[in-house]
Parts: structure tokens; C-alpha cells; sequence
């Protein structure tokens, strides 16, 4: 319930009414969330059972965002810093794609969701986007003050 009251108070921010969900089975199913629907007045549908098909656009994208967060994300990451790199950054990942799919414009599009849900311009343009999980390097404090003291082909961070 909270997330529900959260996303339609986000909403509200942007003016946009939600009038319909459509929603699988389960925790959707509960009284209390009927209750909040019809004090929203929306309507609340569900999809049949192994419908899946029912909610394909939102399923498609859920897979494209997790995709693109373990193939370009975290296994470029891991090839970067093997060492430091492991499953707890999965969360960091998927924050890192579902902002990056929302503030950016799509291929059929010149207007990013974000824009195209808020009418705001996004706050974000994709060249602030860094790749997530690559090595970041400070200069050795002792390079700094001796610079001649570095060899070569030594690391100097």
C-alpha cells in the first residue's frame, strides 16, 4: 500500500490521475488495496492466471532493464575489477539502467519518459551517465610531492 500512495502522490506532483490499473493476482487481490482503489475511483482489473501476455509491455521491460544491467553493467564492471566487483552491486545496477531508460530519449522518440510522463525536461542528460563499476584512481601522495621517483611502467595511483 505504501508504494501505491507513494507513486499516485508523485503523480499528483505532475497533475496525472490514475483512472486504471491493471495488476496480476496476489497482493493486488487484497481487500485493502480494492479499498484504496475505489477511493481513488480507478479501476482494477486483473490479468488472468498465466496470462502473461496480459502485461507484456511492462514484463518486456522489466527483462530489458535487468538485461542491460547484468550484460552491459555488471559483467563490464567485473572484467574492469574482478577483485571488487560482486553480487551486491546488483541493486546499484538496476537503479543505474532504470535512470538512465528514463531520463534519455528513446529510438522512436524525442522526448524521454520522464518528460513524456512529467512535461518536464529530464534533469539529467546522457552525457553525465558514467559506467558503473569501473576502477577510479587517485594520485599517490608521494608521486605528488617526488615526481621524479616513479619509474616508468609502475603504477602511479
Amino acid at each position: 500500500m505504501h508504494s501505491k500512495q507513494s507513486f499516485e502522490s508523485f503523480c499528483t506532483t505532475y497533475n496525472v490521475k490514475i483512472s486504471n490499473i491493471r495488476a496480476d493476482n496476489g497482493i493486488y487481490a487484497a481487500q485493502q488495496f480494492r479499498q484504496s482503489c475505489n477511493q481513488q475511483q480507478q479501476s482494477l482489473t486483473f490479468c488472468t492466471v498465466g496470462g502473461h501476455w496480459q502485461n507484456g509491455i511492462s514484463k518486456r521491460m522489466i527483462g530489458k532493464i535487468q538485461s542491460n544491467a547484468h550484460t552491459i553493467t555488471l559483467l563490464h564492471a567485473i572484467a574492469q575489477w574482478p577483485a571488487c566487483i560482486n553480487q551486491s552491486f546488483w541493486p546499484f545496477a538496476i537503479h543505474h539502467r532504470v535512470n538512465k531508460h528514463n531520463y534519455t530519449q528513446t529510438s522512436h522518440d524525442t522526448r524521454s519518459p520522464w518528460e513524456l510522463f512529467t512535461g518536464e525536461a529530464p534533469s539529467r542528460q546522457l552525457s553525465e551517465y558514467k559506467v558503473i563499476g569501473c576502477p577510479v584512481y587517485i594520485l599517490n601522495k608521494d608521486l605528488q610531492d617526488k615526481p621524479s621517483s616513479a619509474k616508468k611502467w609502475e603504477t602511479r595511483a
